[in-house]
């Protein structure tokens, strides 16, 4: 009786975060910088498990943010990193990096007047800056913690989201919530998390050799089936 019930608290849980009408509440978020999801259960620890970070610059224009996530190597390492082409003009090299040795990786987005197109500003839904997939490598771990560096300073190796127009002031005021999944062998349902209505742009990332390395065409994602079963949104 007790699983029962469980099963359908899950699967209204699940019913409400898909549901078109309440999608923008669970988005829902004060930083503009964060993870989705930030909770959850790993369905197959064997696949591993995609987060997103996602952008919201409540209007405001950007003319460069850029996501530093720390993890724990010893029980998780990078394997596919996807970044969306389309917010900024340029993802400078040397702006932007991956460890799996110290478990750190970097992606810096930048537009300038010079580049003569608009200034990124999300409008409407939070927008997915980069997304991530890992693969677990130590699964007697109770628990798997993303972290995002930040000291609020425009530093190398510290997250940002600066304003486009003087004082080009850091809007992200705060370090970001870190996101916490949790492993469980046991069968949960698979989910479906749609990113947006229309989809969004990514180019492909691969990680190799510690390395981005871009493929020759963008992929349209515009439904990822989620290896994480959320537990609950902010």
């Amino acid at each position: 009786m007790i699983r029962k019930k469980i099963g359908v608290l899950l699967a209204l849980l699940l019913f409400t975060i898909n549901s078109p009408l309440l999608r923008e509440k669970a988005y829902a978020s004060d930083a503009p910088l964060f993870f989705y999801p930030s909770s959850g259960i790993v369905e197959d620890v064997e696949e591993g498990f995609t987060v997103d970070v996602l952008i919201d610059s409540g209007g405001v224009e950007i003319s460069k943010a850029r996501v530093v996530v720390k993890y724990d190597p010893q029980v998780i390492i990078l394997k596919e990193a996807g970044r969306n082409n389309s917010l900024f003009a340029q993802f400078p090299d040397d702006q932007s990096s991956t460890d799996n040795v110290e478990g750190i990786v970097m992606l810096t987005g930048i537009t300038e007047i010079e580049d003569g197109v608009p200034f990124y500003t999300t409008v409407g839904e939070p927008d997915v800056f980069i997304r991530l997939k890992f693969e677990i490598i130590d699964t007697s771990v109770e628990k798997i913690v993303l972290d995002m560096n930040y000291s609020g300073e425009d530093e190398l190796f510290e997250s940002i989201i600066i304003t486009a127009h003087e004082p080009n002031s850091n809007i992200l005021l705060s370090k970001p919530s870190s996101a916490i999944f949790h492993l469980k062998s046991d069968d949960i349902p698979e989910t479906a998390i749609n990113i947006s209505s229309t989809g969004i742009i990514v180019g492909l990332v691969l990680i190799l050799a510690g390395a981005f390395v871009r493929r020759s065409n963008d992929n349209i994602f515009i439904k990822r089936r989620g290896t994480v079963v959320i537990e609950g949104t902010e």
